[in-house]
C-alpha cells in the first residue's frame, strides 16, 4: 500500500540529515522522491537507478557491498534507518565499482535525486553540515576497519565487529545483549576481510571463551569484558612461547 504524503514526510524528518529541514521543505522533498520496499535479502542495485541518486533509509537496516569477480563481496558499511547512502553521488564523483545495497531486515528506502537534494542544502546549510559529519565519521570508521586488517588477527577482528554491531542494533534482553541481525559467517566475513572458515574458527573460539553465544543464528553477548578483550589482543601477544 503506498504511503500518504504525510507519512513520507514524517519519515523523512526521522532521517538524520533532515532533522533541522522545515516542513515546507519536507513536503516538497516527498512529492518529488520515490520510495521502494525490500524484503530481506533483497537487493537494490544502485548503477541500475541510474546516476545521480541519494538514498535515505527510512526504515530497516541495508548492507552496502562491492561484488567481486570470484563471486565474493566486500562489505562496505551497514546502514540502519533513518540515514543516508549514496552521498558519493553529491561530489560527481563514480566509483569503478557498482556499490550494492542488500537489505539484512525489511526496509523501506527513499529515492532522491541530487539535484533536489542540492537545492535543499542550498536553501538548508544545516543538511550541508550534517552530511559533512556523516561522511567524515564514516571516513573514521573507514580508517579504524583498515588498521584493523592490517594489525589484527581474525578473531580480535571478529570481537571489535561485534561490539560494534552491538553499540548500533543491539537489543537489551534479560540474558544480555543481542544481536537482532541472523548473521551468517559468510556476511560477518565480508565485513573483516576474512573467509568464511575463518570467521567459523573465531566465532568457535569466542563461544569457547564464554564471550558469545549464537541463539537461533542471533549473537548474543555474554560476557562484555572477555570480547573487549580478544578485541584489544595483537599477534605478537598471541605468539609468545609459553
Amino acid at each position: 500500500m503506498p504511503l500518504s504524503l504525510e507519512e513520507k514526510v514524517r519519515l523523512l524528518s526521522m532521517v538524520d540529515v533532515f532533522e533541522q529541514v522545515s516542513r515546507e521543505e519536507l513536503v516538497e522533498l516527498a512529492r518529488r522522491a520515490r520510495d521502494t520496499h525490500l524484503g530481506q535479502g533483497e537487493d537494490l542495485h544502485t548503477r541500475q537507478e541510474g546516476g545521480g541518486k541519494l538514498y535515505a533509509l527510512k526504515e530497516g537496516r541495508v548492507q552496502l557491498y562491492v561484488a567481486l569477480p570470484n563471486d565474493g563481496e566486500v562489505t562496505l558499511s551497514v546502514v540502519e534507518g533513518g540515514s543516508i547512502f549514496g552521498e558519493m553521488a553529491l561530489t560527481d564523483d563514480q566509483l569503478g565499482e557498482e556499490v550494492c545495497a542488500r537489505a539484512l531486515v525489511p526496509s523501506l528506502v527513499c529515492i532522491l535525486k541530487t539535484e533536489d537534494v542540492q537545492q535543499l542544502i542550498e536553501s538548508s546549510p544545516q543538511v550541508g553540515l550534517a552530511m559533512v559529519r556523516l561522511l567524515s565519521r564514516r571516513l573514521r570508521e573507514a580508517e579504524v576497519r583498515l588498521a584493523e586488517l592490517a594489525h589484527k588477527q581474525v578473531p580480535a577482528r571478529l570481537a571489535n565487529l561485534i561490539l560494534r554491531l552491538s553499540a548500533t542494533e543491539g537489543i537489551m534482553t534479560r540474558e544480555g545483549i543481542r544481536i537482532d541481525t541472523p548473521y551468517t559467517h559468510r556476511q560477518l566475513g565480508t565485513m573483516i576481510g576474512a573467509n568464511r572458515e575463518a570467521v567459523t574458527r573465531a566465532m568457535v573460539g569466542l563461544r569457547e571463551q564464554g564471550a558469545v553465544e549464537v541463539v537461533d543464528r542471533c549473537i548474543h553477548l555474554r560476557d562484555h569484558e572477555a570480547l573487549e578483550r580478544e578485541a584489544e589482543a595483537r599477534p605478537a601477544a598471541r605468539n609468545l612461547p609459553t
